[in-house]
């Protein structure tokens, strides 16, 4: 059996490897040392900046369907957003160029200036709506990840009762994150970041969908995360 070699050719200096041998294809744009997440087309209401270099957008896929392999391209800015947030590149199979997104910067924020247009399609919106709410808890915490776009935060808890709750089935230390969360001394760019390691003390409320029997523990929704 012969695979396809991911990597061939190009010269981005960025690190390449095998494609992931899996179906989840999120197609990250390594770019700068950093992995950015698949995000839209660029908005009608956005113009590209300047060139800012070679990427690698990374390929995935499986020995039953094939592979697709790496894929160079030109990274270029996007007018008004700091490249730390966002940057742009074009596919060679795409007519209009794509934004791929930063991890840590959270898109939940009305201070991220793709909020309007990702926040919607990760479901960050309108969680208030879909859930009531009840018993709040408050604890100190961690972040043990630096969340994806769209990811909430993993954390782990001070207060035994949050830990309960964030290891109980289908918890997976997730805590939730929407436009109405307070969030303090996390700006960086203007922007609420949280990366691995960060210390905070939380507010977190319980949260049901009582319109689905079947649903197991509840959701944790952030009221307010202030970094220490």
């Amino acid at each position: 059996m012969v695979l396809l070699l991911a990597g061939c050719g190009g010269d981005s200096g960025e690190p390449r490897t095998e494609p992931a041998a899996n179906l989840d294809c999120a197609y990250p744009l390594a770019w700068n040392g950093v992995q950015y997440e698949f995000g839209i087309e660029v908005p009608n209401d956005r113009r590209l900046g300047p060139v800012l270099g070679p990427g690698v957008v990374l390929g995935c896929g499986s020995d039953e369907l094939g592979y697709y392999p790496d894929e160079d391209v030109e990274v270029r800015s996007v007018h008004e957003i700091d490249s730390d947030l966002a940057v742009a590149a074009l596919l060679k199979d795409s007519t209009r160029s794509m934004i791929w997104v930063a991890p840590g910067y959270l898109i939940e924020s009305r201070r991220h200036p793709l909020h309007e247009q990702l926040a919607p399609g990760w479901g960050s919106t309108d969680l208030r709506a879909k859930f009531t709410c009840k018993e709040t808890l408050r604890t100190r915490g961690r972040s043990l990840t630096t969340p994806r776009p769209g990811q909430g935060l993993e954390v782990v808890a001070v207060n035994p009762a949050v830990e309960e709750l964030l290891v109980a089935p289908g918890g997976n230390r997730s805590v939730a994150v929407d436009q109405k969360t307070e969030l303090t001394g996390f700006d960086r760019n203007g922007v609420p970041y949280v990366s691995e390691g960060d210390e905070f003390v939380l507010a977190v409320s319980t949260c049901w969908n009582e319109s689905d029997p079947t649903a197991g523990g509840p959701l944790l929704l952030a009221e307010s995360v202030r970094k220490l």
